[in-house]
């Protein structure tokens, strides 16, 4: 936590969560079905920056995106389910990273997808329910394959490039500011 110290920090969780709103909100028109699913791409970059950004950014930036979106789109119902969706892909990706690959974190990470199945089942529904595992069949797929590719070309960002596309060293004094607190 003591990367919320800095404001750099703070301020770049804005961003990325604005960038997820805004390409969440673009990609809401890509309509499957009967126009009710929609196709979310930002859970590919949001994926994806778990597996580059370390601490606390992206389960903001994910919980706050989710909830914005919904409010945009008129699904007020659905903002429970998404939070918690978003909150358990963060802690996937994030933990389950360092025993997989970066690869099967990201995979199962989608999976807690199909919770929006048993919501839709138990609010709307069989029909609705089946609609909705074919959505989110389709969104799996592509937050899968969306996540792992940008996945990759970061790393080789951060790892080829003098200009890192995230660097968590420079928070470091923070951390050390505060265990010498006591």
């Amino acid at each position: 936590m003591y990367r919320l110290k800095s404001l750099k920090y703070l301020v770049t969780t804005g961003l990325i969560t604005a960038l997820l709103v805004t390409i969440a909100y673009v990609s809401q028109f890509i309509r499957i079905g009967n126009g009710k699913g929609i196709l979310q791409l930002a859970d590919g970059l949001f994926l994806a920056l778990i597996t580059l950004i370390k601490g606390p950014m992206l389960l903001i930036s994910g919980v706050l995106y989710v909830t914005i979106i919904d409010i945009i789109t008129g699904g007020f119902i659905f903002i429970p389910v998404s939070v918690v969706i978003r909150v358990l892909m963060f802690l996937i990706t994030y933990f389950l990273a360092r025993f997989l690959t970066r690869y099967g974190a990201i995979f199962c990470s989608s999976l807690m997808l199909l919770w929006y199945v048993l919501y839709s089942y138990f609010l709307f529904g069989t029909a609705v329910a089946i609609t909705e595992l074919i959505n989110d069949a389709i969104q799996i797929a592509v937050s899968t394959i969306l996540g792992i590719t940008l996945s990759v070309i970061f790393v080789r960002i951060n790892q080829h490039s003098i200009n890192k596309i995230w660097d968590d060293e420079q928070f470091w004094h923070y951390k050390k500011s505060s265990d010498n607190v006591f």
